[in-house]
């Protein structure tokens, strides 16, 4: 498991750039500032969920949790292949301390790798018009159980779907949802269009109509 070296962070993002795009020049920070919602002008926002462990400070007891939210807001210099990210990752805190203070989660070399893939995938959609149906999301292996919210940093800030507040995305499911900056930013899904009803539809409705107005008893005079 790695902590949040950003080292680590900023090597693996830099060659996953450069992979899909050489020329391109974009940085990766940790925030720990960033709120969802708040992004500043020009700026977009993401978010993912991923999964990690955690340790409390206070007693040693550890968990793992599919529930540890990733929050991203980014900005591509204009008429320039050239950006930043900032990312928070947000904690958690021990449910057996009485007293436990917010901690941070550690990851595993897969899952550093897999959340930068998808920002990537987001960032190549977003700023350069890459098909998001073709850039499949990484799934992570979900885990089963409840989510406790009053130990979650993000649900206190209202980031977090798994909270009390309104759901609007599943950041998993990529291929036919995608998410992208929202004032309240769990995130505003974009969905492939629902094409309008055949007009031969509309027509046999309409014939339906027009026949039970002329055939029916009030109608026909005695």
């Amino acid at each position: 498991m790695s902590y949040l070296d950003i080292s680590t962070w900023e090597q693996t993002f830099q060659e996953l750039m450069e992979q899909e795009k050489p020329w391109a020049k974009w940085s990766l920070k940790l925030d720990g500032t960033i709120l969802p919602g708040h992004t500043a002008p020009g700026w977009k926002q993401y978010q993912q969920t991923a999964f990690g462990r955690f340790w409390c400070s206070l007693c040693h007891r550890s968990w793992s949790s599919a529930q540890v939210k990733i929050l991203c807001h980014m900005y591509r210099e204009p008429g320039k292949s050239q950006g930043q990210v900032l990312m928070r990752v947000f904690a958690q805190r021990c449910q057996k301390c009485s007293w436990s203070q917010f901690e941070k989660p550690e990851f595993s070399t897969e899952s550093i790798k897999r959340i930068l893939q998808n920002l990537i995938q987001y960032i190549l959609w977003r700023y350069y018009g890459h098909d998001f149906r073709k850039m499949p999301m990484i799934r992570e292996v979900p885990l089963n159980g409840p989510h406790d919210t009053n130990n979650c940093e993000a649900c206190t800030l209202g980031s977090c779907t798994k909270g009390s507040l309104k759901q609007t995305a599943k950041p998993s499911t990529f291929p036919t949802k995608i998410c992208c900056s929202s004032p309240q930013m769990d995130n505003v899904l974009f969905e492939e269009p629902v094409g309008n009803p055949d007009p031969f539809f509309w027509f046999i409705i309409i014939c339906l109509v027009v026949f039970a107005l002329i055939f029916s008893p009030n109608s026909i005079k005695p």
